[in-house]
C-alpha cells in the first residue's frame, strides 16, 4: 500500500484558485518552522514566486496573447515550487498525515499521476443565435482548467493541424505557431480560415458571421499537465 503523502492535485487546480493554495503551504510551512526547520526555500523566495506568478496572470488577461509566454514560464516555476515543497513534506512527514495537514498540503495514499492530461473533449454542440451569431459548448472534463475551441469557414480543420504542449496550434509541417484572439488562421497553403477562441471557459460565442456560410468548430481541454487532442469536428450553416 502506497504511503501516505502530499497530494499533487494542485496541478489540476483553477488558474485563479492557485495562488491561495500556495499562500496556505506559504503559511503552513513558515509559521512552524520547529517542524519545517530544512524547508528547501526561504520564505521571501517562495513568496516571490507566488507574487510573481500573480503579476504575470494578471498581464495575461489584461495584455493577451502577447503576455502568454511570460505567464505559462511563472506558472511552471510555481508548479515546480510546489512539487519541491510537496517533496520535502512527504519525506519530512513520513506517513503522518496531520504533519502533511500542517503544512497546507492534502494528505493521500494517490500518485504522481493524480491529475492526468485531460482527454479528446466529446459532446461538441453547435446552435444558432441571433442572426450571424453561433453558439458552441464542450461536455466538462473534471481534470481540465480550460477549453479552446477553432473555428473554421467553409472546412474542416485538416487533421494535420495539432496543438502543442502550449496550446498553440501548428499549422504546417514547419511546426510555425499561430495563435491569438479573434486572429483568422490559415495552412500553409491558405485554404482553410477560421477564428480562435481562447477564453478558457466550455462555452464558446462566434459573432459577425455570414448567413449561409457553413462552418466547423474544434474543441481542446488543458491542464497543467498538457493539452488535449482535437475533438471531432462539427458543423452548423449560419442563419
Amino acid at each position: 500500500m502506497s504511503k501516505i503523502k502530499c497530494s499533487l492535485s494542485f496541478h489540476s487546480t483553477k488558474l485563479e484558485v492557485l495562488p491561495t493554495f500556495a499562500g496556505g503551504v506559504r503559511d503552513g510551512i513558515f509559521n512552524n518552522p520547529l517542524v519545517f526547520a530544512a524547508s528547501p526555500f526561504t520564505q521571501p523566495d517562495f513568496q516571490a514566486i507566488i507574487s510573481d506568478y500573480q503579476l504575470k496572470r494578471d498581464a495575461y488577461k489584461q495584455g493577451g496573447l502577447a503576455q502568454k509566454g511570460p505567464f505559462l514560464a511563472s506558472k511552471d516555476t510555481l508548479m515546480k515550487g510546489l512539487d519541491t515543497m510537496a517533496d520535502y513534506v512527504s519525506k519530512l512527514a513520513a506517513g503522518d498525515a496531520n504533519i502533511i495537514t500542517l503544512s497546507g498540503f492534502v494528505p493521500t495514499k494517490g500518485t504522481a499521476s493524480e491529475a492526468p492530461a485531460p482527454v479528446k473533449p466529446t459532446g461538441v454542440t453547435v446552435k444558432h443565435g441571433s442572426s450571424g451569431r453561433l453558439l458552441a459548448e464542450c461536455d466538462k472534463q473534471e481534470q481540465a482548467i480550460g477549453y479552446g475551441c477553432i473555428m473554421t469557414v467553409g472546412t474542416p480543420l485538416p487533421t494535420t493541424v495539432v496543438v502543442n504542449e502550449a496550446g498553440q496550434l501548428l499549422i504546417s509541417e514547419k511546426g510555425e505557431p499561430k495563435a491569438a484572439d479573434n486572429t483568422p488562421i490559415s495552412t500553409s497553403d491558405g485554404m482553410v480560415k477560421g477564428t480562435f477562441d481562447l477564453n478558457p471557459g466550455r462555452k464558446k460565442e462566434f459573432i459577425n458571421l455570414m448567413p449561409g456560410t457553413v462552418y466547423y468548430f474544434v474543441f481542446y481541454a488543458y491542464n497543467a499537465k498538457g493539452v488535449s487532442s482535437l475533438s471531432a469536428p462539427v458543423s452548423i450553416m449560419c442563419v
